[in-house]
């Protein structure tokens, strides 16, 4: 999440046609489907849901914070855990703290033993198990939204300065080309993509660092981007945030349809083994859980 504007509510449904932006190719009926499985309340402005592989539980971020004050390095923030039940097992699993404050997180990802997040300027970890050992891993962000690994390293969006990096378990980090208001990362295939805040589009980057982004070309289909997944057939799922609604981009690069509509959605969790898809609802303080099918063409 970046910034906020004005937006229409609109209510939860299913896998129809993408009508902005120009037509794409293919008049197929699209492969991937939701079913909602369970909404769970109770939330402070969640905005990341991560799914741990090891357990089947999902940690979910929450920014309890005001409008306008996402940002604030305020002390108040915490983490939640959802068990692999769906039931949420505890709404302030990791908390803030006067000794160990945590201000706003957002993004996330899990590496080895650790969980990582974003607390605004900063990079932080937990023990996965017990939540534990908090530290912060390196500072210096102005806004550090998303992350994403490549199983040896953690990689950050910093909104704020249109920039990622690569961050090692060490701290030490390196840059690679971004685009402008750079939101949501993932790692597929050993590729880097992203989505942009501002720009509307989605982003292969070379995570080598030599080449500029590459963008899909697609903006004129969403409003803010938030989030993004690959899928088991290459195909990539996004979330707009104020265009209420999250959809699927073919492997074609191309075709685009509407997956769920559904209020305010942040950066999303996976479970790909799984087919479950956990969206938090950023302005509705709850997480929606899906299930996605996917149907051969």
């Amino acid at each position: 999440m970046f910034l906020l504007l004005p937006f229409v509510t609109q209510s939860c449904k299913q896998n129809t046609p993408e009508d902005t932006g120009a037509e794409q190719s293919g008049a197929e009926s699209p492969a991937w489907s939701a079913e909602l499985l369970t909404t769970l309340p109770g939330f402070d402005v969640p905005e990341c849901a991560v799914y741990d592989a090891g357990t089947g539980t999902v940690y979910v971020s929450n920014i309890e914070s005001g409008p306008d004050e996402y940002w604030n390095d305020d002390g108040k923030s915490y983490l939640s855990k959802i068990g692999s039940d769906h039931q949420l097992e505890k709404l302030r699993w990791l908390d803030s703290s006067e000794q160990s404050p945590m201000h706003s997180a957002k993004g996330m990802c899990i590496l080895g033993a650790h969980l990582y997040f974003t607390d605004n300027t900063r990079l932080m970890r937990c023990q996965l198990t017990s939540g534990q050992a908090l530290t912060v891993v390196v500072d210096g962000f102005d806004k550090a939204n998303d992350l994403a690994t490549d199983g040896k390293n953690v990689w950050v969006s910093d909104t704020g300065a249109s920039k990622v990096y690569c961050v090692s378990p060490d701290g030490a980090k390196r840059e690679v080309p971004a685009p402008a208001s750079v939101n949501g990362l993932t790692f597929d295939g050993g590729q880097l993509y992203a989505v942009s805040w501002g720009e509307h589009d989605v982003y292969q980057l070379d995570a080598e660092g030599k080449n500029d982004p590459v963008a899909f070309g697609l903006a004129d289909h969403f409003t803010n981007l938030d989030g993004i997944e690959v899928l088991s057939d290459g195909s990539f799922l996004v979330s707009d945030f104020m265009g209420n609604k999250i959809s699927i981009i073919d492997a074609d690069r191309k075709t685009v349809n509407k997956l769920i509509d559904i209020e305010s959605p942040a950066d999303v969790g996976i479970d790909r083994k799984g087919k479950r898809l956990y969206v938090p609802s950023f302005m509705e303080g709850k997480v929606s859980v899906f299930k996605l099918q996917h149907e051969e063409k």
